[in-house]
């Protein structure tokens, strides 16, 4: 898809504010940074969490093996995903099957255009720190703390027809989006209707699958595996970023997807080129 970026101009107090903390890195302080396009970022704290899920988990897959991850550095991430009014601010067309409002998140967007779309960010603000998470900071981000297959808790069901107790205040997903009523009437829902996470980020679970800056392989050499295959899945890693391979990974579930695509550890991924009506992303902003 061939689109073009929008250009904004800010008001010279706003364009003073932004210098002023693009200068300084940002306050320590400074919990919450809105750009100049309204889009909202989180500050997440660097630490260190256990990556991946037990054998005990529903709906666990083989390339979920746990492992502990360091962050090393505290980073800003979109308070939500991408929606199609803050993408018709900077770019155009909009891609999404579901042209729905500003408010929803956009979708049907290819790897290769979420990058254009932060390269346009970057030059809009003269930075070069918008980019895509790693998967381990999605992961990390989306835990929030929690240790469970969900930010709120454990997973108890992977059925649509039945509520999951502890995603359903928190994610779009196929029971509340559309087998709950309207049935059958699958689509992406506005963001920020639902509960955050205990970091105040929406929609981590469910309502669009979420691009990540990771390559990977589609499978081993040795056998065929399920979800995508990288090298970073060690004990003891600090910052992985998976760089082999010619599929990107995708995190998070979708609007469609029962509770075992939404759980934090699960792991998905497509061709740099692929769309789906369920395939946004996120943007983060180093410090």
């Amino acid at each position: 898809m061939n689109f073009f970026v929008r250009h904004t101009v800010p008001s010279l107090l706003c364009f003073c504010i932004v210098c002023l903390c693009m200068a300084n890195g940002f306050a320590d302080e400074t919990r919450i940074y809105t750009n100049q396009i309204g889009m909202r970022f989180v500050l997440i704290p660097a630490g260190q969490f256990v990556m991946g899920s037990p054998p005990s988990e529903k709906g666990r897959q083989r390339n979920e093996k746990q492992h502990r991850v360091t962050i090393s550095k505290s980073f800003y991430m979109g308070e939500t995903e991408v929606t199609q009014g803050q993408w018709n601010r900077l770019a155009s067309p909009n891609p999404s099957a579901f042209k729905l409002g500003n408010r929803y998140p956009v979708d049907s967007v290819s790897w290769h255009e979420a990058m254009q779309f932060i390269s346009f960010l970057n030059k809009l603000e003269n930075t070069n720190r918008y980019r895509l998470p790693t998967e381990a900071e999605w992961e990390y981000a989306c835990r929030a703390g929690a240790t469970t297959a969900f930010a709120t808790g454990p997973i108890t069901t992977i059925s649509c027809v039945d509520p999951e107790p502890t995603l359903i205040n928190t994610a779009w997903y196929c029971y509340n989006s559309g087998l709950a009523g309207p049935p059958r009437d699958f689509k992406p829902h506005p963001v920020k209707m639902l509960q955050p996470n205990a970091w105040g980020l929406y929609d981590m679970h469910g309502n669009v699958q979420e691009w990540v800056s990771d390559a990977c392989k589609s499978h081993s050499l040795w056998r065929r595996s399920i979800g995508p295959v990288t090298d970073t899945y060690k004990d003891n890693i600090v910052d992985p970023l998976g760089k082999k391979g010619d599929h990107r990974v995708v995190r998070g579930g979708g609007w469609f997807q029962n509770g075992k695509y939404q759980r934090c550890a699960f792991r998905s991924f497509y061709k740099p080129v692929a769309v789906r009506n369920s395939l946004g992303f996120r943007v983060v902003l180093s410090r």
